[in-house]
């Protein structure tokens, strides 16, 4: 897009924070980097979580020893050799979501609600034979949620300028914006346009930062161009408002088998296609104000205390990417019976091996106002899309996992069931990334060095119960813990990553009559993800911060009900 200089008058308020094109900074922030996936974005693809049936929800998810329940199929499917009789299940769930960020006011909402199927499948005994090495055999088909990226979080943190310290400028995505095009030395034509189709899309943010006025070229004494936020006043307060929304899931659709020898020892495999589905917008909004010392409003300056002639108000970046792809993994599990009451379970989860298109883009809007006429003008730009898809794809290798798994009966009135599992994040590979300039291309190895070198094999524990104080009624509760991915989460600032998190859980079940059964569960999650920055800039040889926001540190309670309707016969 061309931008229309001619439309306003402009001043140059020439900031402390311009960049030359000389200067060498590297950057980064929760709003940078849309363009493209990075390794927390691997990460968090890899995180899965317990739904299933509401008995495995109910129960924390803890099957790897446990069977007769179609919840074995994406943890330990050698459960499924414990089935008497075939099954048909279905599991609605809602999920209820709100997220916190400490130390900031709420701005547009924190809440998403989300209606979901947490299961549904068919097993299907297809064999009873008690004078054979093989006891029984069943079959089973169906579908299990394994992530939900469901959620919603958005706050407002003002930086306020002090009129007592005037060299302290606060910080705005503009600086950033300028200091990118500049290090790069990019700068619009002799029309004034930037344009989009020879600009590599790490830039279209900033290039969308000139076209909305937040930053402008110049040239200084010493004849070298620079970028500047002339439009914006030296001694602005900037109120930075976020809004992150996520939607979608993966769901396993899985064939899978379990086979039960002599009531002794039981195997399965299982094989699992998955669907991923990630939509994510990112809306950031900045509000200039200018304030005296005593809060009254006051006009807007330039660094030399010229009046600014025209002055922008308002500014937004939208910003929308949506993933979508397949992958495909296996599983192995034996459980055996060394006493009656006592099982013992180990399951193998395979990589998944992804395939993902993916699109990108961007737009801006803002609003400006002459100081010398009263004039305001609002303008807006958008960005094409970036179509990552077919053989431009983004391919990666999830973690393998292994599962321990150890349950006690106490005849037919309780069960208690305990999980250990590991999943090694440092072992994720990227096989594939799109083609791009190749002065900015990235490379899988890139991808390799960077888990290798952060992450870590992490552990989830988890452990359930189960009572039955009547026969047709069964009580249930279970909880679980995972760790932390990370070696070290302060090198994280940028887009919050998943560390550690915890839940726990409840449920019954009511046999309806000797075919029908009728389970519910409750399930709390609380989850914490890395502290970050909506934008820095760091001086790549000695590390320091040239332009920073604040830290900002977001943290999740969710809430789902699911309920399963269950047909044996």
């Amino acid at each position: 897009m061309k931008r229309i200089l001619g439309t306003i008058v402009l001043a140059a308020a020439i900031s402390a924070a311009a960049l030359p094109a000389r200067a060498q900074l590297t950057f980064g922030g929760s709003l940078l980097d849309h363009d493209i996936m990075t390794g927390g974005d691997f990460a968090s693809l890899s995180r899965s979580h317990p739904f299933g049936t509401a008995r495995g929800m109910a129960m924390g998810g803890a099957f790897a020893s446990l069977g007769g329940d179609l919840t074995s199929v994406s943890v330990n499917p050698a459960g499924l050799g414990m089935y008497r009789s075939s099954e048909l299940t279905l599991t609605p769930m809602m999920g209820f979501t709100r997220g916190v960020t400490a130390g900031t006011s709420p701005w547009t909402g924190n809440r998403g609600n989300r209606f979901a199927l947490a299961n549904a499948g068919l097993a299907l005994n297809v064999r009873q034979s008690a004078d054979r090495p093989m006891t029984s055999l069943t079959l089973a088909f169906g579908v299990n949620r394994v992530a939900d990226f469901n959620r919603r979080y958005s706050f407002s943190s003002e930086s306020r300028y002090d009129p007592n310290d005037p060299g302290r400028l606060m910080p705005t995505v503009a600086d950033i914006f300028g200091q990118q095009l500049g290090q790069s030395g990019i700068f619009p034509d002799g029309e004034g346009a930037l344009g989009y189709g020879g600009t590599n899309p790490y830039f279209w943010p900033a290039v969308l930062g000139y076209n909305g006025y937040l930053i402008s070229p110049y040239t200084d004494s010493g004849g070298d161009p620079t970028w500047v936020p002339d439009c914006i006043g030296a001694n602005a307060s900037v109120l930075h408002s976020n809004e992150v929304v996520s939607r979608g899931s993966i769901n396993e659709f899985s064939l899978a088998a379990g086979a039960n020898f002599g009531n002794l020892v039981y195997a399965g495999f299982a094989l699992g296609f998955q669907s991923v589905h990630r939509e994510q917008s990112v809306y950031y909004q900045e509000e200039y104000g200018y304030f005296d010392a005593s809060g009254n409003a006051t006009a807007a300056v330039t660094s030399g205390g010229d009046p600014l002639r025209t002055q922008l108000d308002h500014s937004g970046l939208y910003q929308r990417t949506v993933l979508d792809g397949s992958g495909v993994n296996f599983k192995l599990g034996i459980i055996v019976r060394p006493l009656p009451s006592l099982r013992l379970g180990v399951a193998f989860h395979s990589p998944t091996f992804y395939a993902l298109d993916r699109s990108y883009e961007a737009d801006i809007s803002s609003r400006l106002r002459n100081n010398e006429t009263g004039g305001q003008l609002e303008t807006s730009d958008a960005t094409p899309a970036v179509i990552d898809e077919a053989d431009n794809s983004w391919n990666f290798v999830s973690p393998a996992r292994l599962l321990f798994g150890a349950s006690y009966a106490f005849g037919s009135t309780a069960v208690v069931s305990v999980d250990y599992e590991r999943d090694w994040y440092n072992g994720i590979r990227v096989k594939n990334v799109p083609a791009s300039d190749p002065a900015f291309m990235i490379y899988p190895e890139g991808y390799k060095a960077e888990f290798k070198a952060n992450y870590r094999g992490n552990n989830t524990v988890r452990g359930g119960v189960e009572v039955r104080p009547l026969p047709r009624l069964a009580l249930r509760a279970g909880g679980g813990w995972t760790g932390s991915a990370l070696r070290d989460e302060s090198l994280y600032i940028g887009t919050p990553q998943p560390t550690d998190s915890w839940f726990c859980s409840a449920g019954f079940g009511v046999n309806l009559s000797r075919t029908v059964t009728l389970d519910f569960a409750y399930q709390y999650v609380s989850e914490r993800t890395t502290a970050c920055q909506l934008f820095f800039s760091r001086d790549k040889t000695t590390g320091a911060m040239m332009t920073c926001s604040g830290l900002y540190e977001t943290s999740f309670r969710r809430h789902f009900a699911a309920m399963t309707f269950g047909f044996r016969f």
